[in-house]
């Protein structure tokens, strides 16, 4: 069979689980607006600060959305920290960069209220770290050939659109008329492969609530399980009162292995209590990056048995492990800058981190003279077929397009787990990487069509 390099998979592991929760939330639950204030700007300050003509880029984030101010913030964050260190020790080739926040609220229309501000007043030569509960303004940043660098793919968007660049690349032709590959995109399997082979697990059960966009990542969790050999239960569960006790019930008869789930937190903390109710113990609970973070402390704190047991999978580097340098370079410039989000520390941060990178690495590449940069050259950097890994903080990824996928293709990992016995940077308990090296842990898995 055809073995491939090119990267298909499906990224929005947060996608319909975010408009599950935001269509189940009244009206009343919207927070207060947050201002770009509250954030400050990406100005480093100090003697390095430079002084030409300052290059700009814009960040829409969805910071106070329903879902709460901590649930897309990270990597609005993770860029500032990265901008603000550039700053300080001279910006991009003099120029010092100038970083436009816009809030969109988790609303469609804000969202498009946001990109034409960003556009047509800031004039942003590119949009850097975005994470947008619904990017309705999308199709205006592609028709204005706006780069948006490094985006987390919660919307669709990033699979349709030219020049929105999500994080972990793609080989989608996003030609603007259909998501994917007219209308189908592809998943494989990697993360399924990863614990059967690692861990011997065969028995599998996937929760979701009784609703469209939840239930429907469950389906692409269940048929890549079953793609993958496991034997599987799938459990849904009422949003506004899930009977967990009876799903508890059930992966104790059914001898469950491994959990994975298309849940909030505080359905995780039910299912998890439950599970501790009746003495239901896992070899792996693995959740997706959005919630790799610091706050799993606190979130799991009345159940250490869950907790005990939390995997996380990704295409970039663990924010814990501090002995690769630009893992350490992120950690100093957020320690420095935010030492106040120490307790709030999250994989979409060092992501974000990771997407200002790439549009300053762009932006270099435009002549050594930030009076040089613009969109068309920024665009052809991402856009090269040579694969780019932000100093080693992302698995090497491009943009290249290919045809619908067919055989196998070779995708890598990286794995860590919540351990509460060490001690990192200080702090007892952390994420600690399962595997040697991301880069080489790799498998050759199919490639899984699905409708979304």
């Amino acid at each position: 069979m055809l073995l491939s390099t090119g990267r298909p998979r499906s990224r929005r592991a947060v996608t319909g689980l975010a408009a599950a929760l935001l269509a189940a939330l009244p009206l009343a639950a919207c927070g207060s607006r947050l201002h770009d204030r509250d954030f400050g700007d990406a100005a480093g300050g100090g003697p390095g600060t430079p002084s030409t003509a300052p290059i700009t880029v814009g960040v829409v984030t969805s910071l106070s959305s329903p879902l709460g101010a901590d649930a897309f913030s990270g990597p609005l964050y993770g860029a500032q920290a990265y901008f603000r260190a550039l700053d300080a020790t001279g910006g991009l080739d003099g120029h010092r960069v100038t970083m436009v926040t816009c809030d969109d609220s988790g609303d469609g229309g804000d969202n498009q209220t946001c990109v034409h501000r960003l556009i047509d007043q800031d004039h942003v030569v590119a949009l850097v770290a975005g994470s947008e509960l619904d990017y309705a303004g999308a199709a205006y940043v592609s028709s204005q050939h706006v780069p948006g660098i490094g985006g987390e793919p919660i919307s669709t968007a990033y699979d349709q659109d030219a020049y929105l660049y999500q994080i972990y690349g793609s080989s989608e032709p996003r030609n603007g008329t259909a998501l994917g590959w007219g209308g189908t995109e592809c998943q494989t399997s990697e993360v399924y492969r990863y614990f059967k082979q690692k861990l011997g697990l065969r028995r599998a059960t996937v929760v979701s609530y009784d609703q469209t966009d939840s239930a429907r990542y469950a389906a692409e969790l269940v048929q890549g399980l079953r793609a993958e050999g496991y034997q599987v239960q799938s459990e849904t569960v009422d949003f506004a009162l899930p009977n967990f006790a009876a799903v508890a019930a059930e992966m104790k008869a059914q001898g469950t292995q491994l959990l994975m789930d298309a849940m909030d937190t505080r359905g995780n903390i039910g299912l998890c209590q439950a599970m501790a109710a009746v003495g239901v113990t896992v070899a792996a609970k693995v959740t997706n990056v959005q919630n790799w973070s610091e706050q799993v402390r606190q979130d799991y704190a009345d159940v250490p048995g869950c907790r005990d047991v939390l995997w996380a999978t990704a295409d970039s580097r663990n924010y814990d492990d501090v002995q690769y340098p630009a893992v350490a370079a992120f950690r100093a410039a957020m320690q420095r800058y935010y030492p106040q989000r120490a307790g709030l520390i999250s994989q979409w941060e060092l992501e974000g981190w990771a997407a200002a990178q790439w549009f300053t690495d762009a932006a270099r590449s435009c002549g050594g003279n930030g009076d040089t940069v613009d969109r068309s050259c920024v665009n052809g950097f991402v856009e090269r077929p040579q694969p780019y890994d932000a100093d080693g903080l992302l698995i090497p990824t491009d943009f290249t397009a290919e045809p619908a996928p067919t055989g196998l293709r070779r995708a890598c990992l990286d794995v860590p787990r919540w351990e509460d016995s060490v001690t990192i940077a200080g702090v007892r308990g952390g994420w600690v990487t399962q595997v040697p090296d991301m880069d080489t842990n790799c498998f050759e898995v199919p490639a899984l069509p699905f409708h979304p």
